[in-house]
């Protein structure tokens, strides 16, 4: 039976909806990691696992989310996680005054984020179609951004107008993702359930003819998605925290970077529409290590306004290498692989959300300065040996 254009098109909305709530939720308790700090008397390295628990999280679901729902279909995996979601600000929001709760909260929000983003984006693409990789990448980049910097701005802007600034973030996210699950249930499944048993064996979606492709661009460009990003939302206002102290307004400027971090990934758009997916992913890498220098050159002046520049440069890095990955999977992959082979895209790219601690754990070997430098010059090499190595791939 053929789908019309106007299902197809509210179809898409509905989904793309459902993945800015659960990318909202995510960093709804970025800005808070100050407060946290403070009222909990935690140390740089608790206070980073608040945030980097979140990886683990996203481990638990992401090896099997996607053949899962490659197998059972789309919706049935989506829609129990997005409730999730609502459940996990609940739990954040009763953590204030228990770092474990804290930890839980953002440990189911990891698990949502490895099920319903890599899940949604294959979702998203099958809706679409084929012929339409690349704006379907784009809209899902635009779109998670969109909802990651939305969630520390609005944290920040409710903790300086609203009393209970620990509370009524949480509750507006679990409301407004909670209303969106009706919507989602009705929407068209794009993948017939199987018969027979479930198989959960962990696969990485990549078609043989396309793996030389795959190790030697998508693998090496990935990584550096979120090791950009959430050192900007994260380590950085930290790291500047007696900085920012000064200013009076430090959770509002901590919200602002992260905002900027994410919002930022819009401008993937016209970056990866110009040059194309190839050439998006060694850019998107020299860009974030330039980022990066800002980043370390702001801790070493203890000059808080260049965390500005920086938030806006690495967040445009991460849109663009997410563009540019999502875009070349979906032209490798079919409806029977795209669940695996989007999540394994995540895969590769969440442990990145873990630089923030390795760079306090490289520092309390060293110090704090050459634990900056080291990941400066990181980057710089990563981006010349992804140009290197997409140079010799002809697929």
């Amino acid at each position: 039976m053929a789908v019309s254009a106007a299902s197809v098109g509210r179809d898409v909305i509905v989904v793309l909806l459902g993945l800015f709530a659960v990318s909202y939720g995510t960093n709804v308790s970025t800005p808070f990691l100050v407060l946290y700090r403070e009222r909990l008397g935690l140390s740089p390295s608790q206070t980073m696992a608040i945030f980097v628990v979140y990886v683990a999280g996203i481990f638990a679901t992401l090896f099997v989310a996607g053949p899962i729902s490659d197998h059972v279909g789309r919706r049935r995996v989506v829609v129990p996680f997005v409730i999730l979601s609502a459940v996990a600000s609940i739990l954040l929001l009763f953590g204030r005054n228990q770092f474990w709760l804290l930890l839980v909260g953002r440990l189911l929000l990891g698990m949502v984020s490895g099920c319903v983003l890599g899940v949604g984006a294959a979702w998203t693409q099958e809706l679409i179609g084929k012929g339409g990789e690349q704006r379907a990448a784009v809209l899902l980049t635009v779109v998670t951004y969109l909802g990651f910097g939305f969630g520390p701005i609005s944290s920040a802007l409710l903790a300086e107008a609203l009393p209970a600034p620990l509370v009524t973030p949480y509750v507006i996210h679990a409301l407004a993702t909670l209303i969106l699950v009706p919507g989602l249930v009705r929407t068209r499944e794009t993948v017939p359930p199987r018969e027979g048993p479930l198989s959960i064996r962990v696969t990485f979606g990549v078609p043989q003819e396309h793996r030389q492709t795959f190790l030697f661009t998508i693998v090496p460009a990935a990584i550096w998605v979120f090791a950009f990003a959430s050192v900007s939302f994260a380590l950085l206002p930290v790291l500047l925290s007696g900085s920012l102290e000064q200013t009076g307004s430090d959770v509002m400027i901590a919200g602002v970077a992260g905002t900027l971090t994410a919002t930022s990934g819009v401008l993937a758009r016209p970056l990866v529409n110009r040059m194309g997916a190839r050439r998006s992913l060694p850019i998107g890498v020299w860009l974030g290590s330039f980022g990066y220098l800002i980043g370390t050159l702001a801790y070493f002046t203890e000059s808080w306004p260049l965390l500005i520049p920086a938030a806006v440069i690495l967040g445009t890095s991460s849109g663009t290498l997410t563009a540019g990955c999502l875009t070349r999977l979906g032209e490798m992959s079919d409806a029977k692989t795209r669940g695996a082979s989007v999540s394994t895209f995540y895969l590769l790219a969440y442990p990145g959300m873990a630089m923030p601690l390795a760079v306090t754990a490289v520092a309390r070997l060293t110090s704090m300065d050459t634990a900056l430098l080291g990941m400066s010059g990181l980057g710089l090499f990563a981006a010349g040996t992804i140009q290197f190595l997409g140079a010799r791939v002809r697929s």
